[in-house]
Parts: structure tokens; C-alpha cells; sequence
């Protein structure tokens, strides 16, 4: 159930303004510094749209003012669906995904956007935690997890030898794409909790041959957390990159390599039932008719290794 305090109309205006999209589960005190930061830090007409997705601590209570709306889940959905409400909501031509615990530089979001727009790409900035002796983190690599085998990324920590530079994955927002690049490498609709968000929006960017960019400026400060403040079951981060494989490869790739050799043991009944069911499969079919890649340049291009030999 969605408690919404967004106009019905407000989707219609579509300006050129910056929009802001945040998802927040019981951050505390940190959704207001976050928002502080981006409106003191950003110099042209932006607006915040926040999602309290079913919040316990009021962390959300009182940010709403003419510049910042906010949509409640009473029943949390998860990062991806709630970012994906959000925007649904959202009016301006340029989105920004910011995590409830951040903090930008000077002009940081001002200028992913104007490279967003310009290569029509999804456009990172440099990040590091909020420790002063945190290590700057260039964007990421992408990769399966070497523990895992499901989708992943590692950071970037060498020092760029350009202003710009093309990357493979996205790890963690901050991240900046328009309303039209967003348009085609929007959230799977099914994803939950969380796991896999930045991942599906990698994968279908690559298939998609939308550029994924790095921007090296002042560093966006991410609050990296050793423990989540709220529950995330194994089961949904499965079923999510599943989800992400299904939708995303053709079915050949799913039935003969993703299915048997990575998340069948992992899948509850429910989850594989979900694989076939007529929301996915309809999506799947919709991606397999836009992507513009091949199944095999996964692995040849994006990973660099061979074709697996169930698929050679």
C-alpha cells in the first residue's frame, strides 16, 4: 500500500530542472543532511522526490517543503521499485540517484547531468567514504562475484588518466542519466529488498550499448554501512539476480547455462514459479527484442573470457 503526497499531475510537467531520487529506510538523522548537501551544493533549479519506504524511526518527518516531496510505502517494496516510484513522480529531464546517507560536491550533480545529456549515458562521480582516510573510488568494474558467481562490480582505485572515461558498471549511486536513457534501462519490475539494483541497470546498459561514465571531480561522500539497518533475506538477492538473468539473456543462455549451472539451488519454488510467470516473461521478451549485444559478447566483451562451453 502507497501513501503518496506527489500531485497526480505532476508527472505532465516535464521540466529541465534536476530531480533527485532517494529511497530511505530508517536512516535517521542522515536524509536531511543528505538533501542539505545537494540543494547547497547544486547551482541550478533541482527538486528532491524521497520514498520512505515503510520507515520506523520518522527519518522522512518534516523534509517536505516546495522543493522536496515524498511518497510513503507503508509496506516496504525495496530499492529498486521504490527508486522507480519516485521517478514515475518525478519532472525534470535529468535523474539523480542518491542514497539516504550522502553527501555531494560543489556542482558534482550539475555536471554529471550536462555529460549525461551530452553522451546520453548514465554518468558516475568520484566517491569515498566519510572517513578523511578513505581511498577515492574511480566507478567500477564490472565482474561476477568470485564467491557467488551472480552479478557484481569492483571499484575502480586507480587514478584516471582523463576527465571522462568509459567504465562498465555501476557499484553504488551517486549516478545521473535523463529521463530518456532511464526510459530504457529502468528497474525490472519485480526486483525486491535489496541486491542487484546497480546490477540490472549495468546489464541492461551493456545489451543496450548505453555508455556507462566516469566523472572525475570532487569526490560524492557514500556512508558505506558493515551492517544494514534493515533485514535482507539471501532468498530475495537470488531471486533478484536471477530475475536480472532471465529477463536480460535470451532464453537458450537462460535454460542451457544461467538456470542449471548458477541459481536453480538457489531459487525457492516460489522464485522459479516467478521466472515464468507472465509480468517476466513479458519483459524478457520486450528486452530480447530491443537489445542491441549479443548473449556471447557478455563474456567476450563486457567480462573478456570465452563463451562458456555450454553455450560454445
Amino acid at each position: 500500500m502507497v501513501q503518496s503526497v506527489v500531485p497526480s499531475d505532476s508527472r505532465k510537467k516535464i521540466s529541465s530542472m534536476l530531480s533527485l531520487i532517494l529511497t530511505a529506510h530508517n536512516e535517521g538523522e542522515e536524509v536531511q543532511r543528505t538533501l542539505e548537501s545537494v540543494f547547497s551544493k547544486t547551482t541550478e533549479d533541482v527538486e528532491a522526490l524521497i520514498v520512505d519506504d515503510a520507515s520506523t524511526d520518522g527519518c522522512c518527518n518534516g523534509v517536505e517543503n516546495s522543493h522536496v516531496r515524498g511518497i510513503r510505502n507503508v509496506v516496504r517494496t525495496g530499492v529498486a521499485s521504490s527508486r522507480h516510484m519516485a521517478v514515475q513522480a518525478s519532472r525534470g529531464r535529468a535523474l539523480a540517484f542518491l542514497d539516504g546517507h550522502q553527501r555531494v560536491g560543489p556542482g558534482v550533480l550539475n555536471r554529471c547531468a550536462v555529460a549525461a545529456a551530452r553522451e546520453a549515458a548514465i554518468v558516475v562521480p568520484d566517491m569515498r567514504g566519510f572517513d578523511p582516510w578513505s581511498r577515492t573510488l574511480h566507478g567500477a568494474t564490472f565482474q561476477l562475484c568470485p564467491e557467488r558467481g551472480y552479478f557484481g562490480a569492483e571499484w575502480n582505485d586507480g587514478y584516471p588518466h582523463q576527465e571522462v572515461t568509459r567504465i562498465s558498471s555501476l557499484r553504488a549511486p551517486a549516478y545521473v542519466m535523463t529521463r530518456e536513457t532511464y526510459d530504457r534501462v529502468h528497474w525490472i519490475e519485480g526486483l525486491r529488498n535489496w541486491g542487484g539494483s546497480e546490477a540490472a541497470i549495468s546489464v541492461k546498459a551493456f545489451f543496450l550499448d548505453i555508455p556507462i561514465l566516469h566523472l572525475c571531480w570532487t569526490p560524492t561522500l557514500h556512508m558505506f554501512k558493515e551492517k544494514l539497518q534493515y533485514n535482507a533475506t539471501w532468498d530475495d538477492v537470488w531471486r533478484n539476480h536471477a530475475l536480472i538473468a532471465r529477463v536480460c539473456f535470451d532464453d537458450r543462455t537462460w535454460y542451457k547455462y544461467w538456470l542449471p549451472k548458477l541459481f536453480e539451488p538457489h531459487l525457492t519454488d516460489e522464485a522459479k514459479r516467478d521466472m515464468e510467470s507472465e509480468s517476466i516473461v513479458a519483459q524478457h521478451e520486450e528486452f530480447q527484442r530491443v537489445k542491441v549485444r549479443t548473449d556471447a559478447e557478455f563474456w567476450t566483451v563486457l567480462l573478456k573470457q570465452p563463451v562458456p562451453p555450454e553455450l560454445a
